[in-house]
């Protein structure tokens, strides 16, 4: 009698653990829906080129902003938010510019960007590729 107890309670555990512990991949998190690459191109007063950013799973984006006019290429560093929103410093805080605007669900996106520091600006424009 003590052993058929012994197996029902087994198979019950057994049981009970096989469903605790289903594979729930169905109900897994969306990745982040800006997650992907974005690149584009810039325009304005005495500036002009191409950017591109990788936006992770965390909304943090990384990536380069070359410039036409100074030939040159500059690390891009920022934040997409959970509504799009696309902050941006590309070279330093002090002396490079800032990237301001929108990344849309459906892959587009536009904004403004600013140096203070040379007195330059204008805006920018993109997509996910």
């Amino acid at each position: 009698m003590k052993i058929k107890f012994l197996k029902s309670t087994f198979f019950v555990l057994l049981a009970f653990l096989s469903f605790s512990c289903s594979n729930n991949d169905d109900e897994s998190s969306p990745s982040f829906q800006y997650q992907g690459t974005w690149s584009g191109t810039f325009t304005g007063t005495e500036d002009n080129g191409s950017w591109t950013a990788n936006v992770n799973s965390s909304g943090v984006a990384t990536g380069t902003a070359t410039s036409t006019v100074f030939s040159n290429t500059y690390q891009l560093n920022g934040t997409v938010s959970s509504q799009g929103v696309f902050v941006a410093t590309v070279g330093t805080s002090s002396t490079g510019a800032t990237f301001n605007g929108t990344m849309t669900t459906n892959g587009n996106a536009s904004g403004t960007w600013i140096n203070t520091y040379a007195d330059m600006n204008g805006n920018w424009t993109g997509s996910k590729q």
